[in-house]
């Protein structure tokens, strides 16, 4: 069963504190995080009771195979989520909590703790 839009919400918000980034005038974006994880969920929800991908769809050409409409509604979610997720500055990770040893996460924080240095520019001496 899929969690309450308000579970969602309270779990996006303490990603948020947890970053030091949660502010009031988030509560929209935060709605529609929740929302578009909700809707995910209950299309992943429907895609498990499904037999087959696709419905028999009747066209005025006749009878043809298409793709479930649940689908669409999964990848609009996710798309959602994605650019929510972009919008508050948050990662899967955040929202998850602590992250398994995971070496492409490790080299990922690696990499953005370097941080990029400033290029020094190498002018010739006029003589």
């Amino acid at each position: 069963m899929a969690k309450k839009i308000e579970e969602y919400k309270k779990s996006i918000e303490n990603a948020l504190k947890k970053a030091n980034t949660y502010t009031k005038g988030l509560d929209f974006q935060i709605t529609t995080l929740a929302s578009a994880l909700r809707t995910l969920d209950f299309a992943n929800e429907q895609i498990d009771t499904l037999d087959s991908p696709t419905v028999l769809e009747e066209t005025r050409y006749g009878s043809k195979h298409a793709p479930h409409p649940v689908f669409k509604i999964q990848k609009d979610a996710q798309d959602s989520i994605t650019r929510q997720l972009k919008a508050l500055g948050l990662t899967a990770e955040a929202l998850a909590g602590e992250t398994d040893d995971d070496p492409l996460y490790d080299l990922t924080k690696k990499v953005k703790a370097a941080g990029r240095k400033k290029p020094r520019i190498v002018k010739p001496k006029n003589d």
